[in-house]
Parts: C-alpha cells; sequence; structure tokens
C-alpha cells in the first residue's frame, strides 16, 4: 500500500531532517559540544548500527509466487533468546533470526524438499574477509561500478550465505538495472538470514515494503515488539515503514513506544502527528507539531501537516511558515512550506494571497519532477489498445473466495468517500490504498518502474501470465479482509490498470467516480503529492491529462460494460443512501444503513482525504473553484475548448 501520496512525501523526505535534530538534542543532552558533526544514523547514546535502506522491486527468478494465503509466522522455540540478543544488539550471525514461516508464506526461501540448513558458523579470518568484500563493494557502488559490486557481494556471499546485508546490497543493484527477478530472490533469502542489529532489521522491513509485502512486514513487527528495538529512532523509522504499507495499527503502536523511550524525540512527535492525523485524533496530531516545531521550528513537513487540520486562527501560523520559507530554499521545502502557506490564508479567507502562494509551492515542485506531457500521451495511446478479445479469454484467477472491488477515478474526485460508504458493509474489508497491482505487474513482467505503469508493460501484455497475476495480487491482499469475502482497493489510478485486472481476475469490480473537472483540478492543485499525479501542477497539463483519462474511461466502458458502476459525486453528497444502495447492488450485496454512517467509524484513513472523513459526508466542496475563478482561466478556457457542458 503506498502506501497515500501527501503523508508518504511527508514521511520520506523529512524523516532524516529529523534525525538529524534528534542527535543534536541527545548529543546536547549527554554534555556534547553544539555545532559537533553528527550523523543522522548514529545518534549519541545509542548503539551504533550500519546501512542505509533502499528501494526494491518484485520479481521471482524462477517465476511467479504462488500458494495460500498469507498465515502468522509461529513463534519458535528459541525465539525470545534470539530476540533478547537482537534487542541487546550483539553482532553474532547467530544473534537474530526470524522465526521459520511456512513455507506457504515464502515460497522463494527455498524448495519444498530442501532439508533445513544449520546456522553457518564463521571464524574471525572469515568474518575479516567478510567485511572487507563489504566495504569493497561499497566503494564499487559509489564510483559506478556496478559488476565488480555484484563481484564482490558474490564473494561476500560466498563466505556467509546468508548474510542479509550482501543480500540486500545485491538486490539494490538488480533493481538499479530494472532487474526484479533477482532482486526479488535476493530479498526473500534475506528473510530466512540473520538480523545482526535492528539497522538490518529496517534495511529487511524497507525492502519488503518495496516489494508490496505488507503483510510480511506485520508479521516481521511482530516477532520484533517495541521493546526489543535499540532507539526511539528506530522505533519511529519502524513505524514509517507500516505507515507507509497501510500496516495503520502496528504502525502507531511502535510511534507511541518511540515517544515512551524520548518523549521529546522529533522524528517520534512527527510519526505520531501523522498517525494520529490516520486516526482522526486531530487534537493530538496538532500537539505532537507543535512538540515537534519546538525542537525543529524551520521543519516543512510538519508546518504543512499542521496547516491540513483546519485550526483556528490561522493569522498565528502565517509569520512563522513565511520565516521558514525565507530560510529554507531548496525547492522541496519551498513545495512544503508553500503548500503550507497556501492552506492558512486560505483557511483565512486570502484567496489573492493564497493563489500567490500556491503559485510558487507549485513552481517549487514542479521544479522537483520530471513530467513529460508526451510520454503520457503515449502510455495512454498504447492502453487504447486494448481489444474485446483480449478480456474475454479465460486465463485469469477465477477465485469465488475473495473478490475485489477497485475504486478508480481521478485524484480528488471522491474515491476515499465511495471506498468510506462501501467499506460501511459487514461484508465489505477496506483494503485502502495499495500498489498491489503494481507490484504483480512487476512480478510478471520482469520490470523496475517507479510511475503507476510502464509502457513496455503494456506493450508485452500479451506474454504475462494473468493467473500469477490474479493469483499473486488476492494473496496479498488477503490478510487486509478480515475473513470478509469482498476487499476494496481504493488506488484512484488504477484506471490505467483495468484490462490488466479485468483479465486477471474476473470476479473484480470497478466503481468509478465522475466529479467535475474544474472541482479536480483545483483540488490537484491545492493537494501537494510525493510521485503520484505530476500533471497537477501546471493547469494545461492537467487538462490534457483530464482528457486522455476521458478517452481511456469510454475505452473501457465500451468494452466492460457489466463490470463498471460510475457513481457521480454530486449525486454521491447529496443521496449518499441512494448511491450506496446502487454501489452495494452491483456488489452482490444488499444496503446497510451504516454504510453511510461515516463519522461514526474511528477506523484509519491513510488518504489526502483523511481530514475531511472525520467531518462526514460533506455538501460544501463543490465549485470551490470559483473562489479562484480569476486565477483558473487557463484551466477554464481550455476546458470549454474541450467541450466541457456547464463551464
Amino acid at each position: 500500500m503506498d502506501q497515500t501520496a501527501q503523508i508518504a512525501a511527508f514521511l520520506q523526505q523529512h524523516l532524516r531532517q529529523r534525525r538529524v535534530a534528534a542527535a543534536q538534542v541527545q548529543h546536547l543532552r549527554t554534555g556534547g559540544e553544539p555545532g559537533e558533526h553528527l550523523s543522522p544514523e548514529f545518534p549519541v547514546g545509542r548503539p551504533v548500527v550500519a546501512g542505509k535502506a533502499a528501494g526494491a522491486g518484485m520479481q521471482d527468478a524462477a517465476g511467479p509466487v504462488t500458494g495460500p494465503s498469507l498465515g502468522p509466522l509461529p513463534a519458535g522455540r528459541g525465539g525470545l533468546r534470539l530476540r533478547e540478543r537482537f534487542r541487546h544488539g550483539q553482532t553474532d550471525p547467530r544473534s537474530c533470526r526470524l522465526d521459520p514461516a511456512p513455507r506457504s508464506i515464502l515460497p522463494v526461501m527455498t524448495r519444498t524438499d530442501a532439508p533445513s540448513r544449520p546456522v553457518q558458523a564463521i571464524d574471525e579470518l572469515e568474518a575479516s574477509k567478510l567485511r572487507r568484500l563489504m566495504r569493497r563493494a561499497e566503494s564499487y557502488r559509489s564510483a559506478g561500478q556496478d559488476e565488480a559490486a555484484a563481484d564482490a557481494l558474490q564473494r561476500a556471499l560466498g563466505v556467509r550465505p546468508d548474510h542479509v546485508p550482501a543480500l540486500l546490497m545485491l538486490a539494490r543493484l538488480h533493481l538499479d538495472h530494472e532487474r526484479h527477478g533477482p532482486a526479488r530472490a535476493a530479498i526473500m533469502r534475506a528473510l530466512g538470514g540473520h538480523l545482526e542489529s535492528p539497522r538490518v532489521a529496517l534495511d529487511l522491513i524497507h525492502m519488503l515494503n518495496q516489494l508490496s509485502e505488507s503483510g510480511l512486514m506485520a508479521e516481521v513487527a511482530k516477532q520484533l515488539p517495541p521493546p526489543l528495538w535499540d532507539s526511539a529512532t528506530s522505533l519511529t523509522e519502524l513505524a514509517q515503514e507500516l505507515a507507509l504499507a497501510g500496516v495503520l495499527a502496528p504502525a502507531r503502536v511502535f510511534a507511541r513506544a518511540a515517544l515512551e523511550r524520548d518523549p521529546n524525540h522529533p522524528p517520534a512527535l512527527a510519526m505520531n502527528a501523522t498517525l494520529d492525523v490516520f486516526h482522526g485524533d486531530l487534537a493530538a496530531a496538532a500537539e505532537h507539531g507543535e512538540r515537534c516545531l519546538r525542537f525543529v521550528p524551520d521543519d516543512p513537513g510538519t508546518h504543512w501537516l499542521l496547516s491540513r487540520l483546519r485550526l483556528p486562527e490561522p493569522q498565528r501560523r502565517i509569520p512563522r511558515i513565511e520565516k521558514a520559507l525565507a530560510r529554507n530554499p531548496r525547492p522541496e521545502d519551498q513545495a512544503y512550506l508553500g503548500y503550507a502557506l497556501h492552506n492558512e490564508l486560505h483557511e483565512l479567507g486570502d484567496y489573492d494571497r493564497a493563489w500567490h502562494a500556491l503559485e510558487s509551492a507549485c513552481r517549487a515542485k514542479l521544479a522537483t519532477l520530471h513530467y513529460r506531457r508526451n510520454d503520457a500521451d503515449a502510455l495512454f495511446d498504447a492502453l487504447l489498445g486494448w481489444q474485446p478479445e483480449e478480456l474475454i479469454r479465460e486465463d485469469g484467477c477465477d477465485d469465488p473466495g475473495l473478490i475485489p472491488v477497485f475504486v478508480i477515478g481521478l485524484h480528488r474526485s471522491g474515491t476515499t468517500l465511495a471506498e468510506r460508504i462501501l467499506t460501511g458493509h459487514s461484508r465489505v474489508a477496506a483494503g485502502g490504498e495499495t500498489y498491489d497491482i503494481r507490484a504483480a505487474l512487476r512480478r510478471a513482467s520482469g520490470l523496475h518502474f517507479s510511475s503507476e505503469l510502464d509502457l513496455r508493460v503494456v506493450q508485452a501484455r500479451h506474454a504475462l501470465d494473468y493467473r500469477a497475476i490474479g493469483e499473486s495480487y488476492l494473496r496479498g491482499m488477503a490478510w487486509r479482509t478480515g475473513g470478509k469475502p469482498i476487499v476494496s482497493d481504493k488506488l484512484p489510478s488504477n484506471y490505467y490498470n483495468v484490462g490488466f485486472i479485468a483479465r486477471a481476475m474476473p470476479r473484480a469490480r470497478f466503481i468509478h467516480l465522475n466529479r467535475d473537472p474544474l472541482d479536480v483540478g483545483l483540488s490537484s492543485l491545492r493537494t501537494l503529492f510525493s510521485h503520484a499525479c505530476p500533471y497537477s501542477y501546471d493547469q494545461l497539463d492537467y487538462v490534457a491529462h483530464w482528457r486522455n483519462y476521458r478517452r481511456l474511461m469510454e475505452h473501457w466502458r465500451r468494452l466492460l460494460p457489466d463490470r463498471i458502476l460510475d457513481v457521480d459525486y454530486d449525486a454521491l453528497v447529496n443521496d449518499p443512501s441512494g448511491q450506496a444502495a446502487r454501489m452495494a447492488a452491483f456488489c452482490g450485496l444488499e444496503f446497510e444503513p451504516a454504510m453511510v454512517d461515516i463519522d461514526r467509524r474511528d477506523d484509519a484513513v491513510s488518504t489526502a482525504s483523511s481530514v475531511m472523513m472525520r467531518e462526514g459526508i460533506r455538501r460544501d466542496r463543490g465549485h470551490l473553484w470559483e473562489r479562484y475563478r480569476q486565477h483558473l482561466q487557463p484551466m477554464i478556457s481550455a476546458l470549454a475548448g474541450g467541450g466541457q457542458a456547464g463551464i
């Protein structure tokens, strides 16, 4: 699950900055001198651990993963002893090994007929050789000599075949070259290795996150509960990874444990503020955010988070945001702070100044992106090549045990509200926003790609194993269902993937949200995403994308008329019970009144609409663009030129 775009960007971009501040605070508390250099990876007074996490993708060299749904990792007899060594930071190669998992959970780790292998002990001479090889691999990789780095890592694995840092670095090398098969195989091998320190465990969890293995992440976290971790920093980083994967309840447990470990730890305060927002505790979010700013007054992410809470007296926060803007010239920081300033000015009702702040923030964000409209056009054109005969082939996974319902539409079109209503039904589980379809396509194609979909995957679609795509997706979603027969997947941009999904899972259904394009356009402009929606920071880029999206949805409707239900946003907010009944019937269910009582539910919401969902079904969000009409003339004119009615 992406993990959500706004919060993911906040977590990923600024945690390192907060770790520096936390290290300085701890350094001063323990008698250090101000200004002394500190690495955020090695805060003073904590056990020293090595290594950094990096990205990964999904692909098993031996083919797609198959097997039953994810189950719990059983507690092994030696688990407590191993965990105690983990807690105290021992680095013996036998110091921490995860309790063994059933082969159905990790089918690529070992052959089913392979005998178990005892822990490999190495002497000091071999350990010294291993350290030299790892340093050599790191040097080669830093110099861009990837083949030499891979050779050094293979030699290191010859010394210790289950050496987790070597396996993870090898996986990163493969991913640098878009090779999912070997990368995924290395990461799965690492699951059977020995966790020599909390840093190695965090690296492994991060890589599992990049594989969208959220269920395994949850089980690893269960095996290594908060008391076993070495510092508030490690606990916060683990909470971050779990939150990005949509494992929100355990994430909050680890975030709270970090604050118990160090009540004034800025990263822990920021992480708790984020999870407070997800869980609807906005007062706690404000309190944790303000405490974080006491230690890191200019932190862009925290200013941005607080601006989303719509707190009273925005005029008190505007001057400090303006001061932070003057002291943070980096484009990424300017984007966060610019959006924070826009939000506060918007709440104040100063719409001209709010617009100018938004324009500056969009320019700053665009400076960090590499969006090209021609590339987007090519992807849409390729998707329009899907033919009816491709979707009637019975080569997918026809599993009646779990039916996925994909809630799709442009970002900011009402998909969160629609999912909240749908999952208020007693037989529908809330899957949230996940990138599990992208993960399944990466695995099937063997290609590492970071966008929602890659043109090369579309062009290679005839060679994909659609049964494997469906099986891997359903298995990955099973842990989210709580035993319910229907699960939602609310990643809006799955409108790209309708063809792949429909063929891979013939029982899948799609609920598509329609909303006024001007409302969506302004809401998108006012939303700070991470990697999602790179078209949304320029009015004409948005209109071009909207036209392509409309063409694509018309194409999908022609191909799959019985599997797509269109829901109008205005109808949804004005007649929620009627639209809820339509959605329930579309899924083969009876309407339940609890579906529309979304303000009474306390489950987490980790999307860009997480704050608004706590206010119930609002009817005042339409035509907000009227307040910015004079500034939106490029968008208004372009949409009118395309024949958009009512503008």
